[in-house]
């Protein structure tokens, strides 16, 4: 069960982004978790705001190359590295290791988040 005490927008923004990561790791047909409380007062708030800053498509790109080690388009590269940046792409991993019932390795999510980053880093014109 899904438990804040936040608006409806930003549980959401980040239940879609769980939701996401989660199919990717879980088959169960039930799947039920628990955000924990917020690390910081505003935390929560801040990650929807990141999340906003990428369309859905380039999200789900960036969740399964992290996961899946799938390929990341230009476009979503740009989204992240312009769009979202560094400081919301590092919070949202943590975030994602923050929630035990996804199971994530915690070592093997962070390498592949900054090899994710610097994939986008050399994908990324220098001007657009």
């Amino acid at each position: 069960m899904v438990k804040l005490n936040h608006n409806l927008s930003m549980a959401i923004a980040l239940l879609s982004s769980i939701l996401i990561a989660a199919s990717m790791v879980t088959s169960e047909e039930e799947f039920m978790i628990t955000i924990p409380p917020e690390p910081e007062p505003g935390f929560y708030k801040t990650m929807e705001e990141c999340i906003e800053k990428m369309s859905r498509e380039c999200g789900e790109n960036i969740v399964k190359a992290v996961l899946e080690d799938e390929d990341i388009s230009e476009q979503c590269c740009v989204e992240l590295v312009r769009g979202m940046g560094k400081i919301c792409h590092d919070d949202l991993l943590q975030f994602y290791v923050s929630l035990p019932q996804l199971g994530f390795n915690v070592t093997h999510l962070n390498i592949r988040g900054h090899h994710v980053w610097n994939i986008c880093i050399s994908k990324t014109p220098s001007k657009m």
